[in-house]
């Protein structure tokens, strides 16, 4: 019996250091509400950003990144959620799923940045 060997394909590498925009209004409201919020806000927001969805799961490793425990998570999402900056679905034995909302409304964050293509400086045609 032969074995095929397949092609290993290399995974997507993103870089960190693209300047992505910032909702200050959703940072502002933040930092109203106490504990770790604003450092998990920030660990969310990054995966936004990263997956171009609004809605994402809240890992372990994303609370790891942002050195929030998943008891200090657990009380910053739902203080989040009262603020109304987001929605929480808890599922149990899974990672919770997270939309971040515009604020003031029920609606979920429109990315301004998705679908447009930014041309590099000294690239191109002006």
């Amino acid at each position: 019996m032969t074995e095929t060997i397949r092609p290993r394909i290399p995974g997507i590498k993103l870089n960190f250091k693209i300047p992505r925009p910032v909702r200050l209004d959703v940072l502002e409201a933040a930092t109203a509400v106490p504990g770790k919020a604003l450092a998990l806000l920030i660990g969310i927001w990054l995966l936004v950003v990263l997956r171009q969805s609004p809605t994402v799961p809240l890992s372990r490793r994303t609370m790891q990144r942002v050195s929030v425990s998943r008891f200090a998570a657990t009380d910053a999402l739902r203080r989040l959620e009262q603020a109304g900056i987001l929605k929480v679905w808890r599922l149990p034995g899974r990672s919770s799923m997270v939309t971040l909302r515009e604020p003031g409304t029920t609606a979920p964050w429109r990315l301004a940045w998705r679908g447009r293509t930014r041309r590099r400086a000294g690239h191109g045609s002006p």
